[in-house]
């Protein structure tokens, strides 16, 4: 038991000070002057989003970025409802929105789903920089220059950033504790040289990255293409960083069910089991935690159980609190404690979700 419990310790303390070590150095870290204003386009990919997407073009229309300086371009990726019409009827009232339509699926298979959309909109982009963002977000009105000014740095290929959660239910807020710790250990790995992960709805591109890798168009099919493209433009050789600043947000809908909730965390699985290695150790640091716990449960040494259990909620812990203040989401912070137990439940819950490859998403089912 001695054994396990060491293991364990070992294991989950050595994933704890990466996070927290690595996120530090990149929340320290800045890059570029406010002055840099290099042109931009935004692409905004949407499917069946009639009831988001007008506040989220509104809100990148009404950024603080010289106008002349950057275009949206909403894609609308064959919706079913009135998407497409009311992407057209912003896009009338502003001269730097461009709406394009996706009438029939992408034929080339690393092209299906949210990657074809995006693609789709880069081929007809001017911007010099690529940024990207999901139809049900809104974001920060400074969020464009705290991007784009990263790109002063030549050596710099993809830039991500934080993504805030909107809601006042507790399951709201306790996605928003969440997206707050994935975050952090996302730039974590970013500061480190090991990317692990990024999010869609709050990322960026040079153009000329983006051109020379290929594309969506080059990069595998997955589903979760953020992340292709963070390990395509890493690979390469091209600088990533990772904004911790409230400027650089955006903010996002909470996942409204349980269930939703469980689908949108089984996809981001899936996507992870790509990281091959890092995935390994990532599950069995956590892995090994539980089976410490149970271990000193069924022998009676309830004192490693409590030692473990109070490891992990000191580790999350320390790794969270430091973002959430640097964001100034202090109203979180009480938060942390029960959103990390609810987090324990889950993580034995996804690995059983894992067994059937496809992924319904938008209507669409694709395999993993």
């Amino acid at each position: 038991m001695i054994y396990i419990f060491i293991a364990a310790v070992v294991v989950y303390l050595a994933r704890t000070l990466f996070m927290f070590v690595g996120a530090g150095k990149i929340r320290r870290k800045s890059i570029g002057q406010g002055e840099f204003e290099p042109s931009v386009c935004v692409l905004v990919p949407a499917r069946n989003e009639e009831e988001t997407i007008e506040q989220c073009l509104i809100s990148l229309a009404s950024s603080n970025y010289p106008k002349e300086k950057f275009e949206i371009i909403a894609i609308d990726d064959r919706s079913s409802d009135n998407t497409l019409s009311i992407m057209q009827k912003v896009a009338a009232k502003f001269d730097n929105i461009k709406v394009l339509s996706i009438k029939d699926e992408q034929q080339k298979q690393n092209l299906r789903g949210k990657a074809g959309a995006l693609h789709f909109g880069a081929e007809v982009a001017k911007g010099e920089i690529l940024l990207m963002t999901d139809a049900d977000c809104i974001v920060h009105p400074e969020w464009i220059r705290t991007i784009a000014k990263n790109y002063e740095d030549e050596h710099i290929g993809l830039v991500a950033s934080f993504t805030l959660v909107d809601g006042k239910r507790l399951f709201d807020i306790i996605q928003s504790v969440e997206w707050i710790y994935m975050n952090t250990m996302a730039s974590a790995g970013v500061a480190l040289n090991i990317p692990l992960g990024c999010y869609g709805n709050n990322l960026s591109v040079r153009r000329k990255v983006y051109e020379e890798i290929g594309g969506y168009k080059k990069i595998p099919f997955s589903v979760t293409e953020d992340l292709s493209l963070l390990k395509t433009v890493h690979n390469c050789g091209h600088s990533l960083h990772y904004v911790t600043d409230i400027n650089g947000t955006v903010t996002t809908r909470p996942c409204k069910t349980f269930t939703e909730y469980i689908s949108q965390h089984r996809r981001w699985a899936m996507g992870g089991l790509t990281l091959g290695w890092k995935a390994v150790v990532f599950v069995l640091s956590s892995l090994l935690m539980w089976i410490g716990i149970v271990a000193s449960l069924f022998t009676a040494n309830y004192i490693f159980a409590i030692l473990l259990l109070l490891l992990r909620f000191m580790g999350d812990f320390s790794i969270i609190f430091p973002s959430a203040i640097k964001l100034k989401q202090n109203k979180l912070l009480k938060y942390i404690i029960p959103s990390i137990l609810f987090f324990l439940i889950i993580e034995l819950i996804i690995p059983f979700t894992l067994f059937s490859k496809k992924v319904h998403w938008k209507g669409q089912i694709f395999k993993g």
